[in-house]
């Protein structure tokens, strides 16, 4: 892990680490196994402020898409590195885009988003409409359909 984060050595472990790892696990209920690999997957969290960068980011996700604390925590722990991501600059941006451009319902969007929580981290315009494009076009498929496959089958946006 030091080798991937080296700045976590000059970090006062007492002082700044223990207390976002203590909030982390604490807040979203996160077991110590959950919370290792978590860190382990994307080190990077370490050196986050969990009430000024974490807190706020996952407290947007849940509240623009409806989601319990169990389904908060579930794309936490498929995708770490939502952590380190600001809402209304990254995340945001992708929802809304996806949202209209397949023309999708708030509770759609929500389940394309707990199936496949990596949609969060893929750009829209260079990663996600380029693949929707190809696929609707090689497929002949209508917008109609392309919408349902997706909706179905949300990882799809990744190939």
């Amino acid at each position: 892990m030091i080798l991937r984060q080296p700045s976590i050595i000059s970090r006062g472990f007492d002082v700044k680490t223990e207390p976002m790892l203590n909030s982390m696990r604490y807040h979203l209920k996160l077991s110590d196994n959950e919370l290792r690999k978590m860190i382990l997957t994307h080190p990077a969290t370490i050196n986050l402020n969990f009430d000024k960068n974490i807190k706020p980011t996952l407290d947007a996700v849940r509240d623009h898409l409806k989601l319990s604390e169990d389904e908060l925590r579930k794309i936490l722990l498929r995708l770490p590195a939502i952590t380190g991501y600001n809402f209304d600059n990254n995340i945001k941006p992708t929802f809304n885009a996806v949202q209209n451009y397949l023309k999708l319902s708030n509770d759609e969007l929500r389940m394309m988003i707990l199936g496949f929580p990596s949609i969060i981290s893929c750009n829209f315009d260079d990663n996600i409409k380029p693949t929707l494009e190809t696929l609707q076009d090689c497929l002949e498929m209508s917008d109609s359909e392309l919408k349902e496959m997706v909706v179905k089958m949300p990882s799809i946006i990744s190939y």
